[in-house]
């Protein structure tokens, strides 16, 4: 009887034992399971990270390009009024006048003056330049004596540098506004 109380009892310590070991590795393997679950997670939350990222990169990427087509239909429109703008002043005022003789006259000399206009005034201020340039030539040789020769060539600096400026700026205005007879082309 005694045999059988001890196979009972190491029977059931062995039993517990067991039970207690599976309950160890249970505990074990759901711990090891909850790390790999923090591991899956971590590298869920990098990888959101990394979309957010690229898809920043992308609205970026996408407000540059929408900005550059803006601009483009910006200078399209403004390159199609520019063209425009040509067709609505007639190239002669006297071309389509459906006037008398008296009015048509007045007209061909309009046209005459604004073709005359711009090449008319950049020779006026070439001419008027030289002789300003000349008479202040003149002057400052005339009082040569007055003047020291630091203080001559100050005034000469001063008179040539006013005119040149004065000058260039009406020509380089002139032709620098100045448009081809024929439209641009899109």
């Amino acid at each position: 009887m005694l045999a059988l109380l001890g196979s009972i009892f190491s029977g059931g310590l062995t039993g517990l034992l067991g039970v207690g070991l599976q309950r160890f590795f249970d505990f074990m393997k759901i711990k090891q399971e909850l790390e790999l679950k923090k591991l899956e997670y971590a590298q869920a939350q990098e990888m959101r990270k990394i979309d957010a990222q690229i898809m920043q990169q992308e609205w970026a990427a996408r407000t540059k390009v929408a900005e550059l087509e803006e601009h483009s239909r910006e200078t399209v429109a403004a390159e199609g009024s520019f063209a425009a703008s040509f067709g609505m002043e007639p190239r002669q005022y006297s071309e389509r006048a459906t006037i008398g003789p008296a009015a048509g006259a007045w007209l061909v000399a309009l046209d005459v003056l604004r073709g005359v206009i711009r090449p008319g005034l950049t020779v006026y201020l070439c001419a008027i330049t030289t002789l300003v340039y000349l008479e202040a030539r003149g002057i400052l040789a005339a009082a040569g004596a007055a003047l020291n020769p630091t203080q001559a060539l100050a005034v000469h600096d001063l008179i040539v540098s006013t005119i040149l400026y004065l000058t260039t700026t009406t020509v380089l205005w002139w032709f620098g506004t100045r448009h081809s007879q024929r439209p641009p082309q899109k």
